[in-house]
């Protein structure tokens, strides 16, 4: 046999291998990651939410722009908060 044939039934092995692990199912990976639990709302939220928007759009306001300004304020006083924690970080990197 050819070092060109052998090459070639080589390669088609290699080929056949690989799609055979394509089509299987992989068990082991998908039994090892922990699902992640997606956070509850709290009861009766869609209808504070509610609520909120319709003070906040009644007073001539955005409720997105508004929401958007409070997760900023949380982010800058988590900052603020953990400036040393972070600068250290930042140090380090």
């Amino acid at each position: 046999m050819s070092n060109f044939t052998q090459q070639g039934n080589q390669e088609a092995k290699i080929l056949k291998g690989s799609e055979e692990k394509k089509n299987k199912p992989d068990a082991t990976n998908k039994a090892s990651r922990p699902k992640k639990k997606k956070p509850a709302k709290p009861a009766s939220f869609k209808e504070f939410e509610a609520l909120a928007m319709e003070i906040v759009e009644a007073n001539g306001g955005s409720y997105y722009e508004w929401l958007h300004k409070q997760h900023q304020e949380i982010i800058l006083n988590f900052n603020v908060h953990n400036q040393k924690q972070i600068t250290e970080v930042a140090k380090h990197s």
